[in-house]
């Protein structure tokens, strides 16, 4: 049988966090009966018995006001409305919200006088003076309270010398400063809210958080990297294959061919497989299609961090944009993300009606929510001929192609016609 006085104030609770403010000016909650026990006509008679002495007892606390459906007092509830809120968190053994906001606004001032005392990074100041201030109810809500506020001002403090958090991985931090491997990781995600709030701002947008993520790629191509901080080059003659994590992409300021050229083209591939069947360098100078593109550029589905810096990167070098990816909304999604990152136009490769008819016996069927997806693409991304062309035979068959059974080998070369 359901906890019925359980399901009532968590139910009270979420609609007082769904409509905070920072500034408590409701005067009460409503829930209604219909939407909290939707089968109550149907229900076992013990089961509404259950439901309605629950409400009645916390009516009886003065928690709540019951109000009945007319002439049926004791039979029919129609709303549960509630104006005493620290009686409400009292009965779930909660602290009330609004108290927790003071407390935690005061922790965060004496944080601010403590730090301004010992000279701390005047960021790290700033940065707890926005939380101070717009610190509220949501936040509660999004399950931060003192001890988490605390904690995570105590990193803050750790974090002022940039050397801390050198040559060490958050897990191994978060057991220095919490002896939990995983505990930092929580907190900063429970942070993440506020955080990106504050630095929406612009003022915080250079805060750096420890995180367990590792964007990388790989790019191949006979091609030199100039590096934004050495004169001297990076430079891959051979054309292999090279893994570039984020940190790396970082560092690149442009790209170029070994070899100048008028016109520089980049291929980006959707999926690794054929990523290594075009990009591998002792395949690019037997294939005319593949070995006239100067660079080969993993995406691996839609761009991380590490290929989007690439991509502008590459922009700015003055690469022209080639892509072969999925025959499927997603496919053509990537494509026109690509776009955006470049600001440039990106022409498809062996994604027409032309490929997908030629592949459509070994075609698979898409999901109503993957072909909902093609509401997600721009008119100016459907209107690419190639493009217009395989958005129609989508939309015919219900179907997509993957990339991994299209032979490049021949057939559409350049740009898929």
């Amino acid at each position: 049988m359901m906890n019925w006085k359980e399901k009532i104030t968590g139910a009270l609770t979420a609609r007082y966090f769904a409509t905070a403010s920072n500034e408590e000016d409701r005067g009460y909650l409503r829930v209604r009966s219909s939407i909290l026990f939707p089968d109550f006509d149907t229900a076992p008679p013990d089961e509404k018995e259950s439901y309605l002495e629950a409400a009645e007892l916390l009516e009886h606390k003065g928690i709540v006001k019951l109000h009945w459906e007319k002439h049926g007092r004791g039979e029919r509830l129609k709303t549960l409305n509630c104006e005493n809120f620290e009686a409400l968190f009292e009965e779930t053994n909660n602290p009330y919200p609004k108290q927790e906001v003071a407390k935690i606004r005061n922790m965060l001032d004496t944080k601010i006088a403590n730090m301004r005392k010992t000279r701390a990074t005047e960021s790290i100041i700033t940065l707890l003076r926005y939380f101070s201030i717009n610190f509220g109810l949501r936040e509660i809500g999004q399950g931060l309270n003192q001890k988490t506020m605390e904690e995570f001002v105590r990193f803050l403090e750790f974090s002022c010398d940039s050397e801390n958090l050198k040559k060490i991985t958050i897990r191994a931090l978060s057991i220095q400063l919490f002896s939990d491997s995983k505990h930092l990781e929580n907190l900063i995600s429970l942070c993440a809210p506020l955080l990106a709030r504050s630095q929406s701002t612009m003022q915080f947008q250079h805060l750096i958080l420890p995180e367990r993520s590792y964007p990388e790629t790989m790019i191949s191509g006979k091609l030199v990297f100039e590096l934004k901080s050495a004169k001297s080059p990076m430079v891959n003659s051979e054309g292999l294959v090279l893994n570039i994590p984020l940190e790396s992409a970082e560092a690149f300021g442009a790209i170029k061919p070994c070899f100048e050229k008028n016109e520089k083209t980049v291929l980006t591939v959707e999926n690794k497989e054929t990523f290594f069947a075009l990009g591998s360098p002792r395949n690019n100078d037997e294939y005319e299609n593949s070995s006239r593109y100067d660079c080969f550029l993993y995406t691996g589905g839609y761009p991380n961090r590490a290929v989007s810096i690439l991509i502008k990167i590459l922009a700015t070098s003055g690469f022209t944009f080639y892509h072969a990816g999925d025959l499927d909304p997603d496919g053509i999604l990537i494509l026109q993300n690509i776009g955006d990152i470049a600001e440039k136009p990106v022409s498809p490769v062996r994604m027409d009606a032309n490929t997908f008819d030629q592949y459509l016996p070994w075609a698979r069927t898409l999901s109503k929510p993957t072909l909902n997806q093609i509401k997600k693409i721009r008119e100016e991304t459907k209107t690419i001929p190639e493009l217009a062309g395989l958005l129609r035979r989508i939309e015919e068959t219900s179907l997509g192609v993957e990339q991994e059974i299209v032979d490049y080998r021949s057939g559409g070369g350049e740009t898929g016609e």
